[in-house]
């Protein structure tokens, strides 16, 4: 929305509720009837790809979006909800409209439609990044891919969430993720208890990840 002139912020703020998003919230999911779009204001959510529909605790996150992006902005150009499940990792607040009154608003504002359209490439360019990258990398590798991109999506300096949820993201054991984890605290890298992770070297945790 910070794209927008204030007076077209004012337009679809009016338009929108403001809503609590809570980790493990599934906001959308590929049999929804009424598609959503969710304007993040904070928190995050990925984008998850499940081996059965409604199943939320096997597959693989082939994205993530923060309080930089929308969600959803595909149905409201007609390409209906996808195959995506859209879960909440990182609790925060989101501006929600019915994607069928935003089409509305952009036949009556056409220069939305550029704004979206940036922001669905850059989000599947994201997605691309990230399948191949969980075909071609270690866990290790991957994890500390995914921790860097929640803390910039999330723009917090502690992460909450939980090994068996970083495991159901990267589609792959928990105790694949614990091992890594293991290894990266005692490296220096990273620290964690109970759920609540801190970055302690994030210059060596982007070589890492880099390719």
């Amino acid at each position: 929305m910070a794209q927008m002139s204030a007076s077209d912020q004012q337009l679809l703020l009016k338009n929108t509720r403001l809503v609590d998003l809570k980790s493990g919230d599934i906001l959308v999911s590929p049999s929804a009837k009424d598609p959503l779009v969710y304007f993040l204001s904070s928190g995050a959510v990925a984008l998850f790809v499940a081996h059965h529909q409604g199943q939320a605790n096997a597959g693989l996150a082939v994205g993530l979006v923060g309080r930089e992006g929308a969600l959803g902005l595909q149905a409201a150009v007609g390409m209906g909800v996808g195959n995506l499940t859209l879960i909440v990792q990182t609790q925060g607040y989101a501006h929600v409209l019915e994607a069928d009154r935003l089409r509305q608003l952009m036949k009556r504002h056409p220069d939305w439609l550029m704004i979206f359209s940036r922001n669905l490439w850059l989000m599947y360019q994201d997605i691309a990044r990230l399948a191949a990258f969980s075909q071609v990398h270690d866990v290790k590798r991957r994890l500390a891919d995914w921790l860097l991109m929640s803390e910039q999506r999330c723009g917090q300096a502690q992460l909450v969430m939980t090994h068996e949820h970083i495991a159901n993201m990267l589609g792959v054991r928990r105790a694949s993720v614990t091992l890594a984890a293991r290894e990266m605290k005692m490296q220096g890298l990273m620290d964690y208890s109970r759920g609540y992770i801190q970055l302690l070297d994030k210059p060596a945790l982007q070589k890492l990840a880099s390719p």
